[in-house]
């Protein structure tokens, strides 16, 4: 076990993995982890039935509940699980074997009394949970892999989920898959047209960033991504928030290593109403249905997106400007140097000039700090005062770069 690993795992796990002490040996190569709330067992059922249920892989599965929301169906997928033979346990934790041993679930109760979360921490501290559990067991020598997959209950996953990571280079920090979502039989027509536009609007964004030059142009969905051992523990794992965990841990993993964007495999999510988390597709889906017209739902304007990259072509230059004595933004439209300004950027140059040595570092220096976050701050500064917000529709059919997901 290397230094980072050791330590996140003794100073930032979760307190369950302490319970892993005993844990029994498996032959698992692969390591799934689910947070599930109000969810029913036909995913379990789907996962085992279909491809990836003959691989040699553990599943964790994260139960959970937030503090003082009713019981919905959550025993009844504790049950399902318990019709499985029981392999190991330990207090909340229990180990099943399906398959005939190819798969095991890994359940983690977080959702009767006295096992609550703290709606705060939601779905991040779900993730975090059950990827600090299989961070611990790999850690031992669990598994020879060593990449932590995450994903949902409404997440379809391809035959070629886990090949396809092999092909991600060696100091790449993340992979995520590309998404489409699909209507399930019981989906009404309505929900499934709204989730389509608003998957429009993901991909319009990050096709945008990638046109502007952005290293942070990669989808952000916590059921299409996976993470290194190693990578995650330097991060620090998923933080606890009650959403945008998959965002804010991306935007640290981009930092430490390339993010790949497996582009040709697709997880399939199925579209439906949720209310699980307090933005993201599910609230967004909500209000475009809420619309008279869907027509008339809104997003970034092209122009944000050509401001994003006349900065970002201007970065290069930094190092000589500042070498110079010359101000670093000077030559830059005037409106982008003001939201640059308001976003604190000129705090950046004295910490390059008193510890940047080239111009190389100089760049890396100016893109961690213009992450993923700032990069979206960027983009809505720029839409409250310069460029309102534009029908999606006309922002899809004018922009340069736009690719449509299906």
């Amino acid at each position: 076990m290397n230094k980072a690993v050791a330590k996140y795992l003794r100073f930032y796990a979760e307190p369950e993995c302490t319970e892993l002490e005993d844990f029994p040996p498996l032959s698992a190569q692969h390591c799934l982890v689910i947070p599930c709330y109000k969810e029913t067992p036909n995913f379990a059922r789907r996962l085992a039935a279909g491809p990836l249920g003959a691989c040699c892989a553990l599943v964790i599965v994260i139960i959970n509940q937030p503090h003082g929301t009713a019981e919905v169906s959550n025993q009844q997928l504790l049950d399902y699980f318990f019709q499985h033979p029981l392999v190991w346990q330990k207090k909340h934790l229990s180990l099943f074997s399906a398959n005939s041993g190819q798969l095991h679930w890994l359940v983690v109760d977080r959702f009767r009394e006295g096992l609550t979360i703290d709606p705060k921490q939601g779905v991040g501290l779900a993730r975090k949970l059950g990827c600090d559990l299989a961070a611990f067991l790999m850690a031992r020598n669990f598994s020879g892999n060593r990449w932590i997959c995450t994903t949902d209950a409404d997440a379809i996953l391809p035959e070629d989920y886990f090949a396809a990571l092999e092909s991600c280079a060696e100091q790449a920090s993340a992979a995520v898959f590309s998404t489409r979502h699909i209507a399930a039989a019981e989906t009404d027509s309505a929900i499934f047209a709204a989730t389509r536009m608003y998957e429009c609007a993901l991909r319009y964004y990050v096709d945008g960033l990638a046109w502007a030059g952005s290293p942070y142009a990669f989808p952000t969905i916590g059921s299409a991504l996976a993470v290194t051992l190693q990578a995650y523990c330097e991060s620090r794992g998923f933080p606890r928030r009650a959403g945008g965990e998959d965002f804010y841990l991306l935007n640290k993993l981009a930092k430490l290593g390339p993010v790949v964007w497996l582009q040709n495999t697709v997880v399939q999510i199925e579209a439906r109403i949720s209310a699980r988390v307090p933005f993201g597709t599910g609230p967004a889906v909500q209000k475009i249905l809420a619309l008279d017209n869907a027509e008339d739902f809104v997003y970034y304007a092209l122009e944000v997106f050509s401001d994003l990259r006349i900065w970002l072509q201007h970065i290069p230059t930094v190092w000589q400007r500042l070498q110079k004595q010359e101000h670093p933004l000077q030559t830059l439209p005037q409106h982008i140097q003001d939201v640059l300004g308001d976003s604190g950027i000129n705090a950046l140059w004295g910490h390059i000039r008193r510890q940047i040595d080239n111009s190389q570092q100089c760049e890396r220096a100016i893109h961690h700090w213009f992450d993923a976050f700032q990069t979206l701050k960027f983009i809505r500064r720029l839409q409250d005062q310069y460029y309102p917000a534009q029908p999606l529709h006309i922002c899809l059919h004018n922009a340069p770069f736009y690719r449509d997901p299906l």
